[in-house]
């Protein structure tokens, strides 16, 4: 649907569209431009988006416009929730790497500087940003801006998460993210910086892979740092330290881009750690390694079973479109024959198309919990929200309970062998057309070692 008019702002065009809405280009009556976001309607609907989005909306007028763009108007409360900001020219870093390749060393620096600046004035303001992105920092003509506050938190205050899901992107997501851990603080933003100085390199501190295997890199590997130049890897490894207390401050992080990476500052870094005591006589014993997790075990549609379910569905595809075509053209049967012909087609290509994007959706389970859909649609279900399995003795279907009150998030796009119940909190998951992938171990073995290992009761009725 074109929109002519949102609030008092003029639309010019949709300049983006994600997930959770759609961002277009306005004019204010004085003529001035905004880039104002807006909300989808399925999305509103659900109290928890409505107070993200609220919350989006207070974060980014508390920081102001200097390191990010100003608020100019918004109104939460609308039946699509609307936020009008400042529209800042330029391209996204994300736009910017992929168009010209890995930026320099100097440029990389004035990028470290820029964002440890921005960082430093969300973290005065008493917020996390939670979700620095290569996509959320606008190259603007004045230094680097810092958008999208949609999952920012007070430093103090009830985290907001989405129901079984991470907050956060993988592969930028900073290890006490990924395990749910209370200890978020703003070294979780210093840990994507230091994620974001990779990719601006040209690299990936955790991989191309799945993003389930991305969130567990991030706790249990080290970063890749080779496409980093070797005077700044010092600094971004200090950045991705597994433990929070461990990393700079943007602080540091700014005095230590004034150095230019001229020497070693890696004492100076644990020594100005954002949460370290700067007193090495008092600091307490560092804190427990996190837990070694299981590998993941991912598990996918059978490959010689999807073509043949694409063929066989491209072959009645182009059946009813012949029919319906003869029908129109030379048969000339009732109006009611055509409409069911052409509604027989529309349904078999959603079908078609539906069977399309099945050939990228995967189940991944391991320690974390388990994860369904495609890797740019994928859902977490963590173990602690899962209150009962079970486990047909054909293997043939897994059956979550989960907790009272928990669901998948609205607007989820759950894979076809997916089923849901979301009334009685019931999600049934068709293994018998997945087969493992990657060497993964059978999934009914996955499934009873991760369950008994999490406390989770699992049952396996007995064939009649």
């Amino acid at each position: 649907m074109t929109r002519a008019r949102i609030g008092d702002y003029v639309i010019v065009r949709e300049i983006g569209s994600g997930g959770m809405g759609s961002v277009y280009l306005g004019r204010s009556r004085g003529g001035r431009e905004v880039a104002i976001k807006v909300i989808r309607p399925e999305y509103a609907a659900d109290p928890r988006y409505r107070a993200r989005f609220r919350k989006e909306v207070e974060a980014a007028r508390r920081v102001g416009g200097f390191h990010t763009a100003a608020v100019v108007d918004a109104d939460p409360d609308a039946p699509e929730p609307w936020m009008a900001s400042a529209f800042v020219k330029g391209p996204t870093l994300a736009d910017e790497i992929r168009q010209h390749g890995p930026l320099g060393e100097a440029r990389l620096w004035a990028l470290a500087a820029a964002l440890a600046e921005a960082l430093e004035a969300i973290h005065s303001c008493g917020l996390v940003h939670r979700d620095l992105k290569p996509s959320n920092i606008v190259l603007a003509e004045d230094g680097p801006r810092v958008l999208d506050f949609g999952i920012a938190r007070p430093l103090e205050g009830t985290q907001l998460t989405v129901d079984g899901g991470v907050i956060g992107t993988p592969g930028f997501v900073a290890p006490e993210q990924v395990q749910g851990r209370g200890d978020i603080t703003g070294a979780c933003d210093v840990f994507a910086l230091g994620a974001v100085l990779v990719a601006a390199a040209g690299g990936s501190a955790f991989g191309h892979g799945e993003p389930y295997g991305q969130m567990y890199a991030a706790v249990h590997h080290e970063a890749d740092t080779s496409a980093v130049p070797q005077a700044l890897r010092t600094l971004v490894r200090a950045c991705l330290h597994k433990e929070p207390e461990q990393r700079p401050s943007p602080r540091w992080l700014l005095d230590l881009c004034a150095d230019g990476g001229a020497e070693d500052h890696t004492a100076t870094m644990a020594a100005g750690s954002a949460h370290a005591p700067t007193e090495t006589s008092t600091r307490p014993a560092p804190p427990p390694a996190p837990p070694v997790l299981s590998p993941v075990a991912v598990y996918q549609c059978d490959p010689k079973g999807w073509n043949r379910q694409m063929l066989r569905n491209l072959l009645y595809l182009l059946l009813l479109v012949t029919l319906t075509t003869l029908n129109i053209t030379v048969f000339h049967l009732p109006d009611a024959v055509t409409g069911l012909a052409v509604f027989g087609t529309f349904l078999m290509l959603i079908r078609f198309v539906g069977l399309t994007s099945t050939g990228k959706e995967r189940l991944l389970v391991n320690d974390l919990g388990i994860g369904v859909g495609a890797p740019d649609n994928l859902i977490v279900l963590r173990w602690s929200r899962i209150a009962a399995l079970e486990l047909d003795p054909e293997g043939t279907w897994l059956t979550l309970r989960l907790n009272t009150g928990q669901q998948l998030p609205i607007g989820f796009q759950h894979p076809t062998w997916v089923l849901t119940r979301d009334a009685k909190g019931l999600i049934r998951i068709h293994t018998g057309l997945l087969s493992p992938a990657a060497g993964a171990p059978p999934l009914p073995d996955t499934v009873r070692t991760l369950a008994e290992r999490h406390g989770v009761p699992l049952t396996e009725p007995r064939s009649r």
